[in-house]
């Protein structure tokens, strides 16, 4: 909507519902060799599905004060719930499964000045604040076919007999975070070349955890007995944080460009405490020190581009989810010190109007320099899911063009070297390097208003783990697996 030249409001809702089937968790060694189920199969005994509701409301408003300055507001709304019962020991017996329910909301609004004038110095001014509402309750279901006290029933006195085993371990808590800033971000033309960049961010953040408990229950869902009483947790967080870089112009039209930043995430709340009150606790604020330098470069009459990037990351208290291999509770901890180095290279070729070939790689180096991750020191060792080298090409190319439209291959190859999943770096848990290939063959109407598109991904039915956890207290590895090979085909009309 347009009121006038000078104001544009546009507002935007929508609701989804999805109710899935939930992912499937693969554990070992129960899920290898087992007679009747192939390599991509689980026998799993929990047929709930993963419900999730989600409703959202954005409204956006341009205003043009002048010719020079603009005020734009952006104010949005969304809640949801989300239930699922995870089968995590990903077999029949029923070792270990986590049923979790959350409802959230969020509302947030972001007013901000931007200055337009054609000049050496424009400017972006703004304030944003968010606030963050959440309920959850999560429960371990920890041996629940098990007879603790071998009666010929299980019941609540099972639970406190052999308390964590025939029990339901629930948790509960209200959360509200709230996030105030005030934002700027400058450019300053220092010549036809030459442009400076910087900007300034305050941060005010609280959170509030409350009415935080967790109790043993039966496997009736009766009282056995309180673990950790009610309890409140709260943080309040100021920060500092900014960015400056210049940008030189060569007369080719391309681009050199450095910056130093600093970086901030506000502290969060450990929400799987289960067995303790010492459990529970705060993460600290997470700092990050960023130096970033690049080149963006067109070649051959702008048939070829050539982006390139080098980046250093300097981290204090980076913030990670700890899971207790012998009763599967999570910590949220810090590492003290940490750092990242590395480079990645973008490169597009467009020989001719029929063929593009897009590649990119990427080098990345990982260490902890300071940190203690269930007794063990992890200086020295590799962050998660970090792999050294990634790698991935594709080309499109038209190869029928006519009357009717247009036909066109599009091939693409994406590589990983290995990675670990937890700061430990356990040899086992650790993937080894892959090669993914797909690819999709499209048609498109001359009109462009009909297309359909034959696709596969993973046409090597390549077996690889996307998330590992050391769960040995229950005598598994609880791992996720990417998707097998799939295929299919998508038909599309606009209106």
């Amino acid at each position: 909507m347009e009121p006038s030249d000078r104001l544009k409001i546009t507002l935007r809702a929508s609701h989804s519902f999805q109710n899935p089937q939930n992912y499937g968790i693969y554990a070992q060694p129960e899920a290898v060799n087992r007679p009747g189920l192939s390599q991509f199969q689980i026998d799993s005994n929990v047929p709930t599905k993963r419900r999730a509701v989600t409703t959202s409301v954005a409204l956006t408003v341009n205003y043009d004060v002048s010719d020079t300055l603009a005020i734009t507001s952006i104010t949005s709304y969304d809640k949801g719930t989300l239930f699922f019962k995870e089968d995590t020991d990903g077999i029949r017996a029923q070792n270990l499964e986590v049923p979790y329910f959350d409802r959230a909301s969020q509302f947030a609004q972001d007013l901000r000045l931007t200055s337009d004038t054609g000049g050496p110095f424009d400017f972006i001014v703004g304030a944003y604040f968010n606030r963050e509402k959440v309920f959850n309750e999560t429960t371990l279901e920890v041996f629940n076919g098990t007879d603790a006290n071998s009666d010929g029933v299980i019941n609540a006195q099972d639970c406190a007999d052999a308390l964590p085993v025939a029990c339901k371990i629930r948790n509960q808590f209200d959360q509200v975070k709230k996030s105030f800033a005030l934002y700027t971000d400058l450019k300053y033309k220092l010549t036809d070349a030459l442009t400076l960049r910087g900007g300034l961010r305050y941060t005010h953040d609280t959170g509030a955890q409350t009415g935080f408990k967790s109790d043993a229950l039966g496997v009736d869902d009766s009282f056995v007995a309180n673990l950790i009483p009610l309890s409140d947790l709260r943080f309040t967080q100021n920060n500092v944080s900014g960015k400056i870089g210049i940008d030189y112009k060569l007369a080719s039209g391309d681009l050199l460009y450095a910056s130093v930043s600093r970086g901030y995430r506000a502290p969060s709340f450990n929400a799987q405490a289960f067995f303790a009150p010492v459990e529970l606790g705060v993460a600290k604020a997470e700092q990050v020190t960023a130096f970033e330098a690049g080149a963006k470069t067109q070649f051959w009459d702008r048939r070829i581009t050539l982006n390139m990037a080098a980046f250093y990351y300097n981290y204090k208290n980076q913030q990670f989810i700890n899971v207790n291999p012998a009763d599967a509770s999570q910590q949220l901890l810090n590492i003290p010190k940490s750092r990242l180095y590395g480079g990645e290279v973008e490169l597009t070729v467009r020989p001719s109007d029929t063929f593009t070939f897009h590649g990119g790689l990427g080098l990345l180096s990982t260490r902890i320099k300071e940190g203690i991750v269930s007794g063990v020191n992890v200086a020295g060792n590799r962050l998660s899911n970090a792999p050294t080298l990634t790698f991935n090409a594709s080309f499109d190319w038209t190869m029928v063009q006519g009357k009717f439209g247009a036909i066109s291959f599009h091939p693409e190859v994406a590589y990983q070297s290995s990675q670990f999943f937890e700061n430990i770096n356990i040899p086992r848990l650790r993937q080894t390097s892959y090669a993914l290939f797909g690819g999709h063959l499209d048609w498109n109407s001359s009109d462009g208003r009909y297309s359909v598109s034959a696709w596969a991904r993973n046409l090597g039915n390549k077996f690889y783990f996307t998330s590992r956890i050391d769960l040995t207290g229950f005598g598994l590895d609880y791992n996720h697996i990417g998707n097998p090979r799939m295929y299919g085909v998508t038909a599309g009309v606009k209106f």
